[in-house]
């Protein structure tokens, strides 16, 4: 994998310079003003550390084990990324994280977005990463071509470049970077195909509490990332379905309870015999409402789970087939 996926021309940073130092390539400013990584200021080009930050901030091992399961998390598809300006169509907040295995997880109203360094819009990095390991390059591949998808539209760039996000650079070091330059950048990340990227960029938006479930089950650790740091809403999510079984049971066991204390007063005379008739009759409608709506409920429930897992894998069978039928229709519940 040594092909760099866009021409010199199509670069929109020009401060690196590859040169040959000994028997492998070393990379050095073009603009003499300092010896660090463009957008990075605590990495030095010449230090042995430039290696594992790029390793770090770009490889995502957990999710690329999680990757045979990611069909039950989100629609399993590259492409199932929504572009920035639809993302608050969708309700949800943009928020900017650097951690990789954050980049599109999303959480009930916000999803995470990790911001494009400089250096990866630099022809000389590319050449300097086609050196490196096949995993990584993969790596680094995949999350360039996620922001393909992020920003398809002029508006979506106008978002990206806002102060409060930064999702892009705004200048190559010298000029401004216009919306042009930038599509003409992108859109060769826009040709590659899943052969070129890592597992986990096979698909696009994770749902993080699926990634959390999941992740309790096929990895050992209890949660793969936590929004509230502290014991109440984790307690909160497992204790919500027991209580809710809980009153359940009460309410059956109650209008039981009920019809076993009618029963004999039916066999023998009383002073109200039309209320203790109510009463029984009530219990048995609680008793049979309470199990339609639970058994609705539980029917509900396992066709939405069996649905999902049949759009899942109709789509899986199509990627295989090289087919893109539209299936909106069939809208899943793993967006």
């Amino acid at each position: 994998m040594a092909q760099v996926p866009f021409p010199n021309a199509h670069q929109l940073n020009g401060q690196l310079n590859l040169r040959a130092n000994g028997s492998s390539l070393a990379l050095t400013r073009s603009d003499k003003a300092c010896d660090t990584l463009p957008g990075q200021a605590r990495i030095s080009l010449g230090s042995p550390k430039l290696n594992d930050y790029v390793q770090k901030e770009h490889s995502t091992p957990e999710l690329d084990t999680l990757a045979p399961w990611l069909w039950l998390v989100s629609t399993p598809r590259s492409s199932h990324i929504s572009p920035l300006h639809h993302q608050a169509a969708r309700g949800r907040k943009i928020v900017v994280v650097e951690n990789p295995q954050l980049h599109l997880v999303w959480f009930y109203d916000q999803i995470f977005v990790k911001p494009l360094p400089r250096y990866l819009l630099s022809h000389a990095f590319w050449r300097y990463l086609a050196t490196q390991p096949e995993a990584l390059q993969r790596s680094v591949i995949g999350f360039v071509r996620t922001y393909s998808h992020l920003v398809r539209y002029e508006s979506d760039y106008r978002i990206a470049l806002r102060e409060e996000y930064t999702l892009v650079p705004n200048d190559d070091g010298e000029e401004r970077i216009t919306w042009e330059r930038f599509a003409k950048f992108i859109a060769w990340f826009d040709k590659i195909g899943d052969d070129r990227v890592n597992p986990r960029y096979h698909y696009g938006e994770l749902r993080l509490t699926r990634l959390n479930f999941y992740t309790r089950i096929l990895l050992p650790k209890m949660t793969f990332h936590h929004i509230h740091a502290q014991w109440r809403p984790f307690l909160g999510q497992i204790f919500t379905p027991l209580l809710s079984l809980l009153a359940i049971f009460t309410i059956i066991l109650n209008a039981m309870q009920v019809e076993l204390a009618v029963e004999p007063i039916m066999d023998k005379e009383n002073q109200w015999p039309a209320f203790a008739e109510f009463s029984r009759d009530m219990s048995i409608l609680i008793l049979v409402l309470t199990a339609g709506i639970a058994a609705t409920f539980g029917v509900t429930v396992t066709i939405l789970f069996v649905h999902d897992i049949w759009f899942a894998r109709s789509v899986i069978k199509e990627n295989r087939n090289g087919q893109k039928e539209d299936r909106k229709f069939l809208k899943s519940g793993v967006v």
